[in-house]
């Protein structure tokens, strides 16, 4: 019998919107945080509308951006 994998939808929507909260929180514009990333806007939108599963390069990369610890982003998963 296949083993079923669990569902990461709620997980990645609970992640987008805690980056979207942290980003919102701190000012910092959609442009600027993927500029400081050398990410596209588009592939930034594309994470915190829970349309991309990001890397953990990437956390990493937001976290920094951000200014607040990775383990902040990704507590409780």
């Amino acid at each position: 019998m296949k083993k079923k994998r669990p569902s990461t939808v709620g997980s990645l929507a609970e992640l987008s919107a805690r980056i979207l909260q942290e980003r919102h929180k701190r000012g910092i514009t959609l442009q600027a945080l993927a500029s400081e990333m050398k990410i596209s806007k588009g592939n930034l939108s594309d994470i915190e509308r829970g349309k991309r599963d990001p890397r953990f390069s990437t956390l990493q990369s937001i976290a920094h951006g951000l200014g607040v610890p990775l383990a902040r982003l990704v507590k409780d998963f």
